[in-house]
Order: C-alpha cells, then structure tokens, then sequence
C-alpha cells in the first residue's frame, strides 16, 4: 500500500504540473509580446536597431518560452535548439552579447512572474509541485543561457576568421595587383577598411620561421595609433599596405615598424592610388632585401625607380659596367665603391668628396681615375656618369649575389 500511495502521490505531482504547463502555455500569445515590448524598452541595442524587428523578437521569444515551459513537466534535459539558433542568428545580424543576455535575463523574469501568478490564481497546487517547478525554472534558465551564448560565441568566432581569411586574401589581391572585375579598387578598400585615397604605402617584411609574422600585431599597433592597415602573411614574409595622411603619420608608421620589426623590413614611397599598389609592394620588396635588419625605405629617385622597373635589364647593365670592378679583392673594391658613391652623392664635388672621406683630394681623384681604368666610363662625360650611377644604384636596390654583379 506504501508503494502504491507513493505512486498516487507522483501522479498527482505529474498532473498538477502538467496544469502549470498548460496554464502557461495557454497564456504564451499574450505573453511573448509583453516580454518583446520590454526587451525594446529596457535593452538599449533593441532599443535603437532596426536590424532586429518587433515580430521577429515575439517569434524567438515565443519560441524560446514553447521549449521551456514543455521541459517543465519532465525530468529530462531540456530542449535547448531555439536557444542555440537564437544565439546564432543574433551573431550573424551583430547583436552583441550582452545585449542578448540581458534580454535573457528579462525574458526568464517575466516567465518566473507569470509562473508565480498561476501558482496564485491556482491554491490548489502543492507545495511540492512549486518547489519542482521553480527547481525545473532555474534549470531552464541555466540551460538555455548557456546554449545560446556558446552558439553565440562559436558563430562570432567562425565570423572573425572568415572575416579575417577574407581580409587577408583580398589584401594580397590588391598588393599583388591581382584584383578580379568583378570587385573595384573602392569595393576592396571598403572591405578592408582603408580610406579610399591615400597617400599609402606598401609594406614587405621578411620572415625567417614559416608562419610567425615578422612584424606581430602590426595592425593592432598601427590602430592604437589611428593608423589604419590590411596584412597578408606569406611563408617567407608579411606584406601590408599603411594608410599615411600626413607626413607625420608616415613616421609614426615607420616608428611602429622599427620597434616591432625583427628581421629586415622593406617600405615603398607613398602613392595615393590604390591602383599603384602593386608597383609599391615591389619597391617594398626591393628594399627588403638589402642586408641587415630593420627599416628601410625605398628611394624614389629617379634612378632607383630605373633600377628595379626593368631588373633583368638594369642587372645586366650592372654587370657590364661594374664587372671588372666587383672582380677586385674587397679590400681593392670597397673604397672605390663608397668613394664614387659620396662622390656622386655630393654633386661630384672633390673637394667635399675629401672632407667625407677623411682623405686627401688627390686620393680622391685617383679612385675615380681608378674606377674610369675599370668601368671604361669617364667620370667627366655626362652620359657615362648616368651610366656609372644607374649601374651602381642597381647593387643598392637590387639583391644581386656577392655585394656585386655576377657574370
């Protein structure tokens, strides 16, 4: 008789929450607009966005209530989808989480009030039934709250790396002048986030460990200083375009870099068109490859541009002009070299030429006849000291093997 009164009892604890659940589902068309109205009312994204509209809260809210008022009456774990697909779906329209969670958080008030006036309305349910269902309640809370906010989370997540991946290869199509018809310089810089006219300029750092950024972070520190940039990692480098307004910006970005960088870092001129970025990122890359470490800029003299727009040509000339020079010992070659470079650097004045040097102006004269015996280029006709300074800008900016040119 025990077991059976104890059956009995369950039954009626069943029945009597089955009640509660019908009662309050019967109340859900009147509710879930209610609840809607304050979530607008008291949230204050729902408040202002018109992303997120009336009928579509009533619905996710309506749907949300179904599941949990049908869990009430059972012991099982509580049907969580529409929690899970309302975190997902407010991600992917940007709603942020905690604005969803106060919603929340409102929604389980408003259905714990309306829960306690149909315990008030019905005397007859027993204490042991309302402990059950305010115990199944807080349950429900726990659990939809937590569905949501991990599909609200995992969604964003995916977003940021999509996103991400979609930067960096739509970064590597503009640098790299590889930009489909079917999305304009603007399209490309909008997406990127890049103001749509410079001036800018181009960014190539060399990487030494494949898949570490040779500059980390770069973008970050570049927008803490209200810089804006786009990144693209490469196995052997990092390349990057740097929106500069102002003379002032663009030595703040290159102070950035200097500090980050680890290995050589190569910067083109600034350009303003979007279109001259793949011609940038050469000059980048032209300057990256200079020895040592840390910034270095490319020079936009008119030689330099000569020495990298045609390379081949330009490293050929190199050789033809400087072979027999670059033939010499180091400690025979370098004097000459640095001698005709402070020469030509000092509008070919001796006499300056000397003071740089620390030598005697007859010490210079000799290395420059010394360089004309090589070179078979005289030092005083103009079109052959054109030759000798493209020849020798091409060992600055292009990376040819030895220091010199080769055969």
């Amino acid at each position: 008789m025990s077991s059976g009164r104890m059956t009995t009892q369950a039954e009626d604890g069943e029945s009597e929450l089955n009640t509660v659940v019908n009662v309050l589902s019967g109340r859900l068309d009147n509710l879930a607009p209610r609840v809607a109205q304050t979530i607008r009312e008291q949230v204050d994204y729902y408040g202002s966005t018109r992303v997120i509209t009336q009928s579509d809260i009533v619905e996710t809210v309506r749907s949300n209530y179904a599941m949990v008022i049908h869990g009430l009456a059972g012991d099982a774990e509580f049907d969580t989808s529409s929690a899970a697909e309302t975190g997902a779906n407010r991600a992917d329209a940007g709603v942020p989480l905690p604005a969803l969670m106060h919603a929340y958080r409102i929604g389980f008030q408003m259905v714990w009030n309306e829960f306690m006036a149909v315990a008030q309305e019905h005397p007859e349910l027993s204490r042991e039934t309302l402990l059950e269902a305010t115990s199944r309640m807080w349950q429900a809370q726990d659990a939809f709250v937590v569905a949501m906010s991990t599909a609200h989370r995992e969604r964003t997540t995916a977003m940021i790396l999509d996103d991400a991946s979609e930067r960096a290869a739509l970064t590597q199509h503009l640098l790299e002048g590889r930009v489909s018809s079917e999305q304009s310089l603007w399209e490309i810089a909008e997406h990127l986030r890049l103001p749509h006219r410079g001036p800018y300029i181009a960014v190539a750092a060399r990487a030494t460990i494949v898949g570490k950024a040779p500059l980390a972070s770069i973008e970050a520190k570049l927008s803490s200083a209200d810089l804006r940039s786009a990144w693209r990692l490469l196995p052997d480098q990092q390349i990057g375009i740097v929106h500069v307004p102002s003379p002032d910006a663009r030595r703040k970005a290159l102070d950035i870099m200097t500090r980050a960088a680890t290995d050589r870092v190569g910067v083109s001129p600034p350009f303003t068109d979007l279109a001259d970025t793949a011609r940038a990122l050469r000059y980048a890359r032209v300057a990256m490859t200079r020895r040592g470490r840390g910034v270095s800029v490319f020079d936009n003299s008119v030689l330099g541009v000569a020495a990298v727009a045609a390379p081949e040509v330009a490293a050929d000339l190199s050789v033809t002009v400087l072979g027999r020079l670059f033939d010499l010992p180091a400690e025979d070659r370098d004097p000459l070299v640095e001698t005709f470079r402070v020469w030509s650097s000092v509008g070919g004045n001796i006499n300056d030429t000397a003071t740089r040097l620390h030598v005697h102006r007859n010490t210079v004269r000799h290395r420059l006849r010394r360089i004309e015996e090589l070179t078979g280029r005289s030092t005083t006709a103009p079109r052959e000291v054109a030759e000798l300074c493209l020849a020798f800008e091409v060992i600055d900016q292009l990376p040819i093997g030895g220091g010199g040119p080769q055969a």
